[in-house]
């Protein structure tokens, strides 16, 4: 029998990439997100590729559409053992300019889903003996920049919620890890920006990097294959730094 991953925001970009992996692993998966035609269609290329997976329609700030998500793996599929909290949502501006309801907008997708994800697919892992949760955060959680107030917050704040969650789940055998990369060359970074900039976007980060370099999403996507296989069974509790080694200076030119 085939272990089940749920992501959510895996229609598209570094969500996508990490269905991907883990189908090509051998897991089978719920291609989960709020684009729900477009995770069908994912869903759909995953199965061409002689993967299982399924897709789900889901706005993970609403409880009762999370505990849908999660019984549609486990009614389709069979259950759950991984569960890859990428579903989120970037909002550019200072915290006197931020609006309060897109602060709370960012922190209900990036945070609040997290903790809806975990807290319902918890028990089922429980009842399969264990599983790995993965919350995707961000370099923003360590060092962040002049107007992510909101963003920066909320990727903080996933890493605390890792912290208390391995600590709860860890008798249930489960195992709760954060991922946090630097930038990555995927939507969240195009988006509402011209083509020019976003290339600018891209040079900048990149020489930031020792490496002279900037994410892809499938470097996201190898981190969780690492984190949810018995080679990192002793890990939890922690945030994985992946970043190119942007940290190491924090000057983005």
């Amino acid at each position: 029998m085939s272990k089940v991953a749920v992501v959510t925001g895996a229609a598209r970009g570094i969500g996508k990439a990490i269905a991907t992996r883990l189908a090509r692993d051998g897991y089978a998966v719920v291609v989960a997100d709020v684009l729900g035609d477009l995770a069908r269609q994912t869903a759909e290329e995953l199965r061409q590729q002689g993967a299982t997976a399924s897709s789900f329609a889901v706005d993970v700030r609403d409880e009762a559409q999370v505990q849908g998500m999660i019984a549609h793996a486990v009614r389709e599929l069979g259950g759950v053992d991984v569960l890859v909290n990428n579903a989120g949502v970037m909002w550019r501006g200072s915290v006197v300019e931020t609006p309060a309801d897109a602060f709370d907008f960012v922190l209900s997708v990036n945070l609040r889903g997290a903790f809806l994800g975990i807290k319902h697919a918890a028990p089922v892992m429980r009842r399969r003996g264990g599983g790995v949760i993965v919350n995707i955060a961000s370099i923003h959680a360590f060092a962040t920049q002049a107007g992510m107030a909101a963003y920066a917050a909320s990727k903080t704040g996933l890493i605390g919620l890792t912290r208390a969650a391995a600590l709860d789940l860890g008798a249930w055998g489960i195992r709760v890890v954060a991922i946090c990369p630097g930038a990555v060359d995927a939507p969240m970074l195009r988006d509402k920006v011209s083509e020019s900039e976003a290339e600018a976007t891209v040079q900048r980060w990149a020489s930031a990097s020792p490496l002279n370099t900037i994410l892809q999403p499938e470097d996201v996507a190898n981190c969780v294959a690492w984190v949810v296989s018995d080679a990192a069974r002793r890990l939890t509790g922690v945030a994985v730094l992946l970043d190119a080694g942007v940290a190491t200076d924090l000057r983005i030119r």
